[in-house]
């Protein structure tokens, strides 16, 4: 039996990384039969967001980084040697197979000079295409280049990697429960848009763009999912009653059920400045939803083919993106045929096809 240790900052708040380290270690326990470890930095005693298999041990370290502060400050560093000598002493006493890296914390930089046995994995959720060729990142593929494999989510982001121990291993999409896709008939004129309320994903575009639309097409209501407790959303919110478009755009908070909520829009509308291997896209795909989505560096276009599933549109040009959402909206036949598309495009991704090659490209 396969031991599989996974490393985390925190299971607590809505995100794709957590529902995908839930996903996989649920798998990973419940159908392979692997003994599956999941070792938080950073749960500060609250329940985990996602429903986690009885079959899979969490346990919190109780590290609990000083987020204000660099990483590599006095208060951090000493945290940090309390981190690696918990880790070690786990992953020696499950001795683990596979150790797997799934969020970016401080560990990332020390696990492949750790004195253990285990094969070390980290996995990359963000696009390297926007970083810059500096001195600090050749110290991070030299580190990089230590790990045993690092997986990465397109063949387009392989290309940023200059070691030779790159996989590539898409996102899955776990099958829907108990939500069949709506027929497009039956819905009504409802946009969507799911995710962090960050900056990284432009919503004052987005916002920029809806005014246009709802000039245009008032009938139209877009509906933000998203945590709102932050600075960023009350800028956003704040842009929206400015243009007074409070009738229009709806703040619905974060959602443990997005797969309903996908069920009663016809098309999901994404702006980011960047974006890696999007899962929700994946999700939206999955309830029969096509997307509307910025042409950034790099995962839309690597997921939506131009006018077949969905839409790429110039990157950051609003009058492309409203051009695009008014061909959309005008044909009731071009909707059917996306949602179509869509649905088949999400098989690709299904979990046992993406779980089979864990299996056989890390853990064999």
């Amino acid at each position: 039996m396969k031991k599989i240790t996974i490393l985390v900052d925190q299971l607590h708040s809505h995100g794709g990384i957590e529902k995908l380290v839930v996903i996989k270690a649920n798998y990973w326990a419940d159908v392979f039969g692997y003994q599956v470890t999941i070792l938080a930095t950073e749960q500060s005693d609250k329940p985990i967001i996602y429903q986690l298999s009885d079959k899979v041990k969490f346990i919190d370290l109780k590290i609990n980084y000083h987020r204000n502060i660099s990483y590599f400050s006095f208060k951090n560093l000493k945290k940090l040697f309390l981190n690696i000598k918990l880790v070690t002493s786990i992953v020696k006493k499950n001795k683990s197979d596979v150790v797997i890296v799934a969020s970016h914390i401080p560990i990332t930089y020390i696990l492949p000079f750790l004195p253990i046995k285990a094969k070390t994995v980290k996995e990359f959720h963000f696009s390297k295409s926007i970083m810059s060729n500096t001195f600090s990142k050749k110290i991070l593929e030299f580190i990089e280049s230590k790990y045993n494999a690092l997986i990465v989510l397109s063949d387009e982001e392989r290309n940023f990697y200059s070691s030779k121990n790159v996989l590539v291993i898409p996102n899955p999409l776990l099958e829907t429960k108990n939500v069949e896709p709506a027929n497009i008939h039956e819905k009504e004129d409802v946009a969507i848009f799911a995710g962090r309320l960050a900056p990284v994903k432009n919503l004052e575009l987005l916002i920029e763009i809806w005014q246009r639309i709802n000039r245009e097409k008032p009938n139209w209501k877009l509906r933000i999912y998203g945590d709102t407790s932050g600075e960023y959303y009350e800028k956003i919110k704040k842009l929206v009653d400015d243009k007074i478009l409070g009738d229009s755009v709806f703040f619905m908070g974060e959602t443990s059920n997005l797969n309903c909520e996908f069920n009663k829009a016809k098309v999901f509308l994404m702006t980011s400045l960047n974006e890696c291997f999007p899962m929700v896209i994946l999700e939206s795909f999955g309830m029969g939803v096509p997307v509307i989505a910025n042409d950034c560096p790099t995962g839309p276009r690597n997921i939506i083919t131009n006018e077949v599933n969905g839409f790429l549109v110039k990157y950051n040009d609003i009058d492309d993106f409203v051009k695009t959402f008014n061909k959309f909206d005008d044909s009731i036949d071009l909707q059917k045929r996306m949602s179509e598309q869509a649905i088949e495009t999400s098989q690709v991704y299904r979990v046992d096809k993406i779980m089979n090659m864990w299996n056989e490209k890390v853990f064999k």
